[in-house]
């Protein structure tokens, strides 16, 4: 019996995911480890340039693989990452290698305690202009048919000595064992005649969609809560999460929002009653798995990933309501930071998460990412401190002890 998708895959490969980890340097393409698979790409063979909406992307992606195939590549994938505004372009590329193996043996990685960065951080925007967004927000709600909006705020990082990003992502792998954690090269900088290297590097705890054959699971997570040192203490936190009416409020507005996009896709469909509690080392989340089986078995990962896209966990509901409040209240373009990252082979088979807990690292500048779903019952206070925590993946994975403060 073939494993499933929540199953770690054995290949037939005489390199470990660990070892892999370790190839990981500043020359390398594609890094990307989900709790079952993980990839190295190196080099390039070719890059894709279309808008993240573009319909014939599938089919253009498909022709890219088979010639890919045709020139000596063997077992090809396309990797990369598409924006949150289909509009932009997406990051997609076929490397001119690929390694692979299966999980990370995460707790035998070799991650020292990371280099205390003496660096400094500007909040984008300031605390007050995000809380008076959430305002914007509450009131919007009063008076429009928006449920629910997500409001991301940035953190603008020099930090004079560099960042090292093989050190970065090792630390990131070895403390998010149940996440997706990834480091792509975007190659260029557009409007620059010499492009310096350019990185995005991340551990989301969130996938969007996974297809094996005619498998597909989707796991959309949504309420959060930040965890606490003491362990009485951090458990009835998650369980106060558990029994919120705010929070499973937001969370079935996401679940709901999936199993309507899958649905049409797949011809078997299981939607858990209710969500279960999952952590990382910085939070609580309620998160739902949702297992189906494409009806169509020309229905491709990025397919399903893209008719998911942008759910309400990073956009909000209704969903053009949500992306029009997005652009009056965010003084920031998000990029890729709430797209999705992952990669995809010539069967269609592949993984895409949802890219947040991430940064865009560049030499010794790097900008953090973190957004909060604002409903009805949310209050500035709990955004900021949510967002806050949610900063606090890459912030330790740096070695950057901001106090809470700062980030406030």
């Amino acid at each position: 019996m073939k494993p499933t998708l929540l199953e770690p895959q054995t290949l037939g490969t005489p390199v470990a995911a660990n070892t892999l980890l370790t190839r990981y340097t500043e020359d390398t393409t594609f890094f990307f480890a989900s709790p079952r698979l993980t990839f190295l790409g190196h080099g390039l063979f070719a890059r894709l340039r279309a808008p993240g909406r573009e319909a014939l992307l599938s089919r253009q992606i498909a022709e890219l693989l088979a010639s890919a195939r045709q020139a000596g590549i063997a077992a090809p994938i396309v990797a990369g990452a598409l924006p949150f505004d289909a509009d932009d372009a997406a990051v997609l590329f076929v490397p001119e290698k690929t390694e692979r193996a299966g999980r990370l043996a995460h707790a035998h990685i070799q991650a020292a305690a990371p280099t205390p960065l003496d660096g400094s951080i500007r909040q984008v925007p300031e605390a007050i202009i995000y809380r008076h967004a959430v305002e914007e927000a509450l009131r919007r709600f009063a008076s429009t048919p928006l449920e629910k909006v997500v409001l991301s705020r940035a953190l603008e990082v020099h930090a004079p000595g560099g960042i090292n990003a093989r050190a970065l992502l090792t630390q990131l792998a070895a403390h998010n064992p149940n996440g997706y954690t990834f480091a792509l090269d975007l190659f260029e900088r557009g409007g620059h005649s010499i492009h310096r290297p350019l990185r995005l590097l991340g551990a989301s705890p969130e996938l969007l969609v996974a297809r094996r054959g005619r498998e597909v699971i989707a796991n959309p997570i949504a309420g959060t809560l930040p965890r606490s040192t003491d362990p009485v203490e951090d458990e009835a936190r998650g369980q106060a999460l558990l029994a919120s009416d705010k929070d499973l409020h937001e969370h079935a507005l996401v679940v709901d929002a999936v199993a309507k996009a899958l649905a049409p896709l797949c011809r078997t469909l299981v939607v858990p009653p209710k969500p279960s509690l999952i952590k990382t080392a910085t939070l609580w989340h309620l998160s739902t798995q949702v297992h189906g089986e494409v009806a169509d078995p020309a229905t491709s990962a990025l397919d399903l990933a893209q008719a998911l896209h942008p759910t309400p966990a990073v956009c909000g509901h209704p969903r053009e309501l949500a992306r029009a409040a997005i652009r009056e209240l965010e003084p920031f373009e998000r990029g890729l930071f709430t797209g999705m990252v992952g990669w995809m082979d010539e069967t269609g088979d592949g993984e895409w998460a949802v890219t947040i807990r991430c940064a865009e690292v560049d030499e010794d500048k790097v900008r953090l990412f973190a957004g909060a779903g604002i409903v009805p019952a949310s209050t500035p206070e709990q955004e900021l401190v949510e967002t806050a925590a949610k900063f606090r993946t890459m912030l330790n994975a740096m070695g950057l002890d901001a106090p809470l403060e700062a980030l406030l």
